[in-house]
Parts: structure tokens; sequence; C-alpha cells
């Protein structure tokens, strides 16, 4: 009857294939079940995503994942595109090696997004050149140990995200072979003492940055020593990014920022927004950065620890400078502590900062360590700006305080 005609599996293969890519991969793969019309269609699936919720629960066993992707990363047919993979169950290094392996010898792969967090010995070694390369997430853990290869180049690259890698010193000088890059994020990470000698063919001073970047996080580098090699390494890492809208700088950045004398202080003209994890004696980087970054609206402000003592007087002089010229609207503090020399910090920038239209102040969530009377003298602060709203906000799970739960000030 004409009813019961197969009217799906008339459609050309270019049309069924297509259709499958808008289904998860493990029912793409059931799909060759239906019919022999089916059987190989899914071996041309462009697209192979399996997740944390799909692989990792009681009912499914490690071997009946390893077996899965066996057939579709091996299978001599294989047209993937873009591969996302996660587990946080152990996979032996022989396996994970062949689908590496077989990934990385496709001729037209995008997006390679991996998250194995116990496995060792990854071959990196394989990931040194691809010219279809779009998205790279990598991510083994954050002390996996894994060496990133000393020599890369994905030309067409769009986003960097790795986590818990050890980073030859030319990392940033490699870097730049991706000049399309628009989004890097860079976690947990150590310098490869191995690799001590890849300074930029004997020069450290790196120009040329790249020009498309968006966005940049780069998270405090693990056993910084501050030696000349690990300076030079953040100086080439820092120009880089330089050219971002959006960057997110740790904390040993900033120590090696406050070293550096201001004509040496590279140029942001493109920021207009950053994070900083700031010290009582990081204030002097905070206003180079300020005088360099002329195009700066919003400014995050994240305590790292304790915050210090008291400021050095000639840099609270100029970054009261910098901030009475800088065009800042929004400035978020969080995780801060009301102590005194915080609250000179605040007062500063209340005091200098004219165009600002925000002030948001998140505290830490310790009951003990912010009294009310250090609540009442912030609100009680004078500001330049008369249009800008103060926001403070107190968030603290484990108190009875008739504020219950949170509290937040709002003050015009």
């Amino acid at each position: 009857m004409e009813g019961e005609r197969d009217r799906i599996s008339d459609l050309p293969d270019s049309l069924l294939e297509h259709i499958l890519t808008f289904l998860p991969t493990k029912y793409v793969v059931r799909t060759g079940v239906l019919s022999k019309r089916w059987k190989d269609l899914w071996v041309s699936h462009p697209y192979v995503s399996l997740r944390d919720d799909g692989i990792n629960n009681q009912t499914v066993k490690v071997s009946k994942f390893m077996n899965f992707l066996n057939k579709i990363l091996l299978h001599p047919q294989a047209k993937v595109k873009k591969i996302q993979l996660s587990s946080r169950e152990r996979l032996e290094s022989p396996e994970f090696i062949r689908w590496f392996q077989a990934v990385m010898m496709k001729d037209d792969l995008e997006e390679l997004d991996l998250g194995f967090r116990k496995i060792y010995h990854t071959p990196q070694s394989n990931l040194t050149v691809c010219n279809t390369l779009v998205i790279l997430k990598l991510d083994f853990g954050a002390f996996s140990g894994n060496k990133f290869p000393k020599s890369f180049c994905f030309p067409n690259l769009k986003t960097m995200h790795l986590n818990g890698f050890l980073l030859a010193y030319n990392f940033p000088n490699q870097l730049l072979q991706c000049q399309n890059l628009e989004s890097l994020i860079i976690r947990n990470y150590i310098l490869d003492l191995m690799s001590h000698g890849l300074v930029l063919n004997g020069s450290d001073d790196q120009k040329e940055v790249l020009s498309n970047l968006s966005n940049a996080q780069i998270d405090s580098c693990y056993g910084f020593h501050g030696d000349v090699s690990d300076r030079s390494f953040l100086k080439n890492m820092i120009n880089a990014v330089s050219n971002a809208k959006d960057l997110d700088l740790s904390l040993s950045i900033m120590e090696y920022l406050d070293r550096v004398f201001p004509n040496d202080m590279l140029e942001f003209n493109n920021l207009k927004h950053i994070k900083l994890y700031l010290r009582s004696s990081h204030v002097g980087a905070l206003g180079y950065i300020l005088q360099k970054a002329p195009n700066l609206e919003s400014l995050h402000i994240e305590s790292d620890g304790p915050y210090g003592s008291a400021h050095d007087a000639l840099m609270l002089e100029l970054l009261r400078s910098s901030c009475s010229s800088a065009n800042l609207k929004v400035i978020r503090m969080t995780n801060f502590i009301l102590e005194d020399p915080v609250l000179e910090l605040v007062q500063l920038i209340f005091d200098s900062a004219g165009s600002l239209e925000d002030i948001v102040i998140e505290l830490d969530a310790r009951l003990e360590m912010n009294n009310f009377l250090q609540c009442e003298k912030l609100l009680k602060l004078p500001r330049l700006s008369e249009d800008s709203v103060l926001h403070l906000k107190w968030e603290f799970g484990y108190s009875p305080h008739y504020f219950g739960h949170s509290h937040s000030y709002y003050h015009p």
C-alpha cells in the first residue's frame, strides 16, 4: 500500500546525513539497525559528542564506551569534523592514543574538544599542524603533566582553551601562528623547565600581537620563580593578548607588572573590560594598566587571599591620577574583606573616578570579618560621580542573623 512506503529511506544520502546531524551521537549510531539502507549512513556523521551525562553512570560500563568510540573513530570511512568527548573515568593511554591519532589524521577536522580527567601520556606530539582546526579545547586535569607541543601552527584556529599543561617557554611566540584566534583561555599551567632555552631564537622581546583576539584569560603559573626566562614568558604572553577587548589576568601576571617601569608597559588600546587579581602591593600595576587602556569601561578587581597592609603612598597617587583620567563606567570588587586598606582603596576610587555609573562590591562571606561599622563607613564615603550607584552585596549562608542568607545594599 502507498501509505506503507518508507519515504524517509527514499531520500538521497546527502539529505539523510544532514538530518542525522541534529541527533545525539548515540542515537545516530542506532539508526544502523533500521535496514540495509541505513546500515552505514552513520559512518559519515560529522559530529561526535559524548559527555558525562551519557557515559558516566552505573548502567554504562567504561568498556562499552571504549568499544563505542572504537566503532566511530576507527571506522575507515568515518568523516568526523567535530568531536566532543569527556569522561571522569580512567581510560588507558593505548586506547586514547589510537583515537587521538585517528582523529588527527582527518583532513577536515574543525573542532577537537577533549576532557579526560584520568588519562596520562597523551600524544600531543601529533597535535602540531592542522589547517582546518577552528576550535581546540583540551582538559586532562589541573596537574596532568601533559606537555603541549613546542611547535604548532593552526592558521584557522578561533578558540583555544587549555587546562593543566606544561608549556614551553616559546609558547607565546608559537601562539602567533594562530592569527585568527578570537578566544584564548590558559588555566593551571606550568612552565616546562626542559624548554628553558627556547626563547624566540635568542631574543626575549616579542612585538607581534594576536590581532583578532576578543577575549583572553591567563591564570596563574604554578611554580613561577620570577627569573629572567619566567618574566620573559609573561611579558611575551601579555604582549600577544594585548589587543583583546576582554582580559582576565592572574596574580602572577600582576606581580610581574608591578615590577615594570611605566615606559615599558604595553598598550591596551582595544581593552573594554578587564578582571584582575589584586593585593595592596599591586596598586601601582593597576595604575599603569589604567594609563595604558584609554578605552577601558569596566574593571573587575578580585581579592586573592589576604589583601595586605597599608599602601605605598607614591603608588596610591599614581592610581589616583590614572583613575582621574580613565573613562571607567563600572567597577566591581569581589571577595573583599572591609579592612582599612580596602576602604582606603575604595575611597580613592570614589574620589577620583568621575565617570562611574555603577560600583558593585561583593564582600567575603565570612560574617565576622565584615562588621557593620565598616559597612557604614563604606556607605558614607563621598563619590566624585554624583550619578553613580553603589551596590553592596554580602553573602553568608550559615548565620541566623536577621538579614537572612544574603543581603544587598542599594545606595544611590
